[in-house]
């Protein structure tokens, strides 16, 4: 988990995401914050080879708007339903061949503005059983979260189950 001022998020994901694909990952981005076209558009700017991950676009759904189809997205459903979310991110993982794997989520504190901390809290134990009982054998599980809210209760409950938290 890293804990994050919130006005560097992206460019700590980015960073984060760029050192990953050049270490040979390949994986599954899930965005709370910014729209597939943004993310997408920023990350080609830094160099970071988009091939080499899918977007799971969460904020176009949150805003309501309409999406446009591409390879690399998944969009969900304006519902944000958290079990539509999770087998989002099977489906992608499923279309990945490499043997070294992320599941990369932009922001915990995003998700938890529009969906009760309850389904916040049983979408990240998920994520992290899942990685851990090796039911997604070689991934890399990275969440984000905002260090002013680090204090609040449900991001030390998370934190109690990962194997690091970093913080900047």
């Amino acid at each position: 988990m890293m804990e994050l001022p919130a006005e560097t998020y992206f460019e700590a994901a980015s960073d984060s995401v760029k050192a990953l694909v050049g270490q040979g990952f390949e994986g599954v981005y899930i965005s709370f914050q910014r729209p597939f076209a943004n993310v997408q558009s920023l990350f080609k700017q830094q160099g970071i080879d988009t091939n080499k991950f899918f977007i799971v676009d969460v904020a176009t759904a949150f805003a309501q708007e309409e999406h446009k189809k591409h390879e690399r997205c998944v969009h969900i459903s304006p519902a944000i339903d958290i079990d539509e979310l999770v087998r989002a991110i099977y489906t992608s993982m499923d279309k990945i061949k490499s043997k070294k794997k992320f599941i990369f989520i932009d922001s915990l504190t995003t998700v938890s503005l529009y969906k009760p901390l309850s389904e916040v809290l049983r979408f990240c134990e998920f994520l992290t059983r899942i990685v851990r009982n090796h039911k997604l054998e070689g991934v890399t599980l990275i969440f984000n979260v905002a260090k002013d809210l680090a204090q609040k209760r449900f991001i030390k409950d998370i934190a109690l189950n990962v194997d690091e938290v970093v913080s900047r």
